[in-house]
């Protein structure tokens, strides 16, 4: 929380440190599941359970042998732990290693921590502070660097309340201190907190339970063991949007807890409505927790907004997370955090900017964080949860990771073939033909089949435990999307001048990837579908019809026009008979329907196209070369397709190679990826 007291924030956990007696027994030294975990094992006083397994209404059992001790670090504060991103965490404190505070074999604590101490971990944080927030000054910010170099008292772990107003966190990095009470809104927080736990009220436990199993294993922005254990002692720790967030997620699962499901849900619209207002307030005195809410928001089906995910990119800019805080004088655990961050916002802002039409916010030259690792998470497969209809923890950051190398991909091609300007293109198609653009998008097929080759089993789609759920459906569907685009434009750039051969193998080719999307959409199974999806999956599906419908609009023949008509009415179908209780899918189809409203597929578009009146159909069937050099220009591309389709015997259940990585069954086998080599082609 923002400005709560200073008793709210402290008291609780100086209390509980205090009582920590200084001898390992039973009592403090920690339970089984807590060992396992690798967590602190907190218990309340006059508790006989601690707080997680209290939480999760389970025995807290001492039968383990402790395990052997590996040597410390000198300063346990800097180890890989991770927050939920408001300012008012309270992970673990700093315990130097002295004789007097050296942990027994037995995993218990030395002497009581101040609570000074406790407070002064987050001190250490950029993004956590409990009582200020730091702004990135840029270099060409009003704030000279030159001059602030003459500066002598830049503070690196002060409380931002000694007069100091900068903090230095490396060489020509240095961040402006801004004390939270004197920011608009501040004095809404505590209102805003009670609302949210009016509305949900007494369901909040059972919906952050919800979140932990089903959202965040498949989009692991947030800390479970820290975010339960602040819940635990009060829901007054956390920042009023990223609160209403997780429940507003979470309630779209609802019927999959057992006593929720019996339950009448609380009014989502309010608790939406105080999210945004409380975020409209929070993102003036910005903490690594406004991302988090804004991300999470942003991730409700139907809950889209490009004007909020240009807010997010402008609030993570703030918090320098553009920035590669490898060598910052930070704790490590928040440089975790804030890689993490980074490329969820990178990831928020390049499909956004694809499914909405509009320029990045986010480029390569400004945006310089490091590539996230699995060492960035600070959970594994010990932290999942057994209870049915969960989500795997080890398969989410997994996903995660890949995702993020998946969307440079989409990017590039994006930022090629759909920038507004399009002279690069005209120029190059009207001297080499659809040949040159075929050149063009090579090197993306290249990184496509790379992509799919380094993906782990894990992620594959046949890859569902039993009574699990399984998130890699959003993942596989952001490769039909990328696959999608760049098929899209070339598909638009065959004119009447294009060769008939070079036409008819870039359409079959357009035709298949129609075909195989659809397929792998038919064969999504109850555990896909229920799963998380994220936010650019509803539009996923609508640019399958969308580029069905181009394919219907530029056919040839009344025969090719129908065959797409019933294609795309039997996909608009199938997504109809699966939308029931599958909110993505719903949003889904009203997208098509709103784009698609005022087309009558019914009437065939032989004959009726205006396409040799566009300009560029103008432009490019005057600058062509010949028929007979267009034909020469294309024989190697015929006969490498031809080879290519019948080589691999897509329809004897032969695939090429990579295509066992993206397999869905053995009935709907076909190829993904082609074998792109040094002269190889993009199409399969």
């Amino acid at each position: 929380m923002d400005n709560a007291s200073e008793s709210s924030r402290s008291s609780p956990d100086a209390a509980a440190l205090q009582a920590l007696p200084r001898k390992g027994t039973r009592t403090d030294r920690p339970c089984d599941v807590c060992r396992r975990r690798k967590s602190r094992c907190a218990k309340e006083p006059d508790q006989d359970r601690c707080v997680l397994c209290t939480f999760h209404d389970r025995e807290c059992t001492y039968l383990d042998a402790p395990q052997p001790r590996k040597k410390r670090a000198e300063f346990a504060d800097d180890r890989a732990i991770s927050v939920d991103g408001h300012g008012d965490s309270d992970p673990r404190p700093p315990l130097k290693k002295t004789k007097a505070t050296q942990t027994p074999d037995d995993g218990t604590l030395g002497p009581p921590i101040a609570s000074s101490s406790v407070r002064s971990l987050l001190d250490r944080t950029l993004g956590l502070h409990r009582t200020t927030h730091f702004k990135y000054i840029g270099p060409s910010s009003l704030h000279e660097e030159r001059l602030l170099d003459l500066i002598h008292r830049f503070y690196e772990s002060g409380n931002g309340e000694d007069g100091c107003k900068f903090r230095r966190v490396a060489d020509a990095t240095t961040f402006l201190s801004k004390s939270d009470r004197h920011t608009l809104f501040s004095a809404d927080v505590d209102h805003d907190l009670d609302t949210v736990e009016q509305i949900v009220q007494p369901h909040g436990p059972g919906l952050v339970d919800l979140y932990f199993r089903t959202v965040h294993p498949s989009y692991p922005i947030l800390h479970k063991g820290v975010f339960i254990e602040k819940y635990a002692r009060s829901y007054k720790e956390f920042s009023p949007p990223l609160l209403a967030a997780v429940y507003l997620l979470a309630m779209d699962w609802w019927e999959f807890d057992l006593e929720l499901a019996s339950k009448q849900k609380p009014d989502a619209e309010a608790l939406l409505r105080t999210a945004m207002k409380a975020l409209t307030g929070v993102i003036h005195r910005p903490k690594l927790s406004s991302v988090q809410a804004g991300l999470l928001l942003l991730q409700r089906a139907g809950g889209d907004s490009w004007v909020l995910t240009t807010q997010v990119v402008g609030i993570g800019e703030e918090l320098g997370l553009h920035l590669d805080c490898t060598p910052w004088n930070i704790p490590e655990w928040e440089k975790g955090l804030r890689r993490r961050l980074a490329w969820a916002i990178y990831m928020q802002d390049k499909w956004g900017a694809l499914i909405h039409g509009r320029p990045s916010h986010v480029t390569a030259s400004n945006w310089q964080m490091a590539h996230v690792s699995l060492a960035d998470f600070p959970e594994s497969a010990a932290d999942e949860d057994d209870k049915e209809g969960s989500t795997e923890v080890e398969k989410g950051r997994l996903l995660f990771i890949h995702l993020t190398k998946l969307t440079e991909i989409m990017a590039q091609a994006t930022e090629i073939l759909y920038s507004p300007d399009q002279t690069r293109i005209h120029e190059l198609v009207s001297r080499s033909g659809v040949q040159g653009l075929l050149e063009l998008v090579k090197p993306l097929a290249v990184r496509l089949k790379e992509w799919a080759k380094d993906m782990p089993a894990d992620l594959h789609m046949e890859g569902v435990r039993t009574r699990k759920l399984c998130s890699n459906g959003y993942l596989h569907l952001s490769y039909f999307v990328t696959e999608i685009i760049i098929h899209r434009h070339i598909i638009r750039n065959l004119t009447p001048a294009t060769p008939p051969h070079l036409r008819d193998l870039c359409r079959e080719a357009g035709k298949a990837r129609l075909e195989r999307a659809i397929n792998f959409v038919e064969a999504l199974r109850p555990e896909h579908l229920q799963a998380f999806w994220w936010f650019a999956s509803p539009k996923s599906l609508a640019f399958i019809r969308t580029y069905g419908g181009l394919l219907w609009a530029t056919s040839s023949s009344h025969e090719e026009a129908e065959f797409y008509r019933r294609k795309l009415g039997d996909f608009r179908w199938s997504l109809k008979v699966r939308a029931k209780g599958v909110s993505f899918v719903a949003v889904a189809l009203q997208e098509m329907d709103e784009s698609l409203q005022d087309i009558d597929m019914t009437q065939s578009p032989v004959g009726r196209t205006a396409e040799a009146s566009r300009p560029e159909a103008v432009l490019l069937s005057s600058a062509v070369p010949p028929a007979a050099d267009a034909e020469t220009q294309t024989s190697d591309l015929q006969i490498a397709l031809h080879d290519l389709y019948h080589s691999h015997q897509f329809d004897s259940g032969h695939t090429s190679p990579g295509f066992n990585i993206l397999d869905l069954d053995a009935v709907s086998s076909h190829g993904y990826f082609s074998d792109v080599g040094d002269q190889g082609v993009f199409y399969p």
